[in-house]
């Protein structure tokens, strides 16, 4: 009896120990599926942030400002209900609320003029529009919204693609570099009618804009070349005529010269009627 009491203490240890050992492993399986949620989480959170801190030079609608605000409270309180321990959130939390809470500044559309300052912005409108093609959101957005705001992303970086190139053409067109100023506008058409927008108004107005000085670089170009084949006729008319001129010239100072000249001697001057009276 009593080893049959040791066998059955001995199995409920073990029965007891696996038990113990398959909750453990739940548990830590558990916290390991958390910590990959949260660092996914976290990620995203720093995207979203160094996004938002980099587009406030740039003329940007409320409106996404206040989505990118608050998909980053959204994803603060997530990694919260993951963790209520996770060191600093509830400070994030409260910076994040203020942040929304600050009403947007007046941002006027400054010129980009600094080739560096043009691809740092079209890489940060690259970034926005990624995320609105996304539908990994944690915030209460539709696809509609998503697809409007996107509209609006789109039609804001083809204005400022149009900004710096059409102020770099009239620099070249100052400078009379028309071949590189109508490339700039060439450049302009293809990213406009390239950027999913182009039956949009404004970009329908841009493209035309475009087209329009191309047509008048085409013409200051083709009068240039005018001139200079007209210039050039006429250099080319103005040397054949001296060139004809000049023999006229030359025969008529040999009769000049030679019905002026005396006779060399009074001899020569008296020998023909001398000879006439023998």
């Amino acid at each position: 009896m009593e080893e049959y009491l040791i066998f059955v203490a001995i199995g409920g240890l073990i029965f007891l120990t696996l038990i113990v050992n398959s909750v453990s492993e739940a548990y830590e399986q558990k916290q390991r599926e958390k910590r990959i949620k949260i660092l996914k989480i976290k990620q995203g959170l720093e995207e979203l942030s160094h996004l938002l801190e980099r587009l406030k030079g740039l003329d940007i609608a409320n409106d996404i400002r206040d989505l990118l605000l608050n998909e980053i409270m959204a994803r603060l309180q997530a990694i919260q209900r993951l963790d209520r321990h996770f060191r600093g959130i509830q400070a994030l939390i409260e910076e994040a609320s203020e942040e929304a809470k600050q009403a947007p500044s007046a941002q006027a559309g400054s010129n980009i003029k600094d080739e560096s300052q043009f691809k740092q912005t079209m890489v940060m409108f690259r970034q926005l529009l990624k995320w609105l093609s996304t539908n990994q959101w944690y915030s209460r957005v539709t696809p509609t919204q998503l697809k409007t705001y996107s509209q609006d992303v789109k039609l804001l970086r083809c204005e400022k693609i149009f900004q710096f190139y059409a102020d770099r053409a009239s620099q070249e067109t100052e400078q009379k570099n028309y071949l590189v100023a109508k490339e700039h506008y060439h450049y302009i058409l293809h990213a406009l009618r390239q950027s999913g927008i182009s039956s949009n108004p404004r970009i329908v107005e841009l493209i035309e804009q475009a087209e329009f000085m191309i047509g008048q670089i085409s013409q200051t170009i083709s009068d240039k070349v005018k001139k200079i084949v007209n210039d050039e006729n006429s250099k080319e008319s103005s040397e054949n005529d001296e060139q004809e001129e000049q023999p006229e010239q030359t025969a008529q100072a040999d009769i000049e010269k030679s019905s002026e000249t005396p006779p060399s001697s009074p001899e020569q001057a008296t020998a023909t009627p001398s000879s006439n009276a023998k």
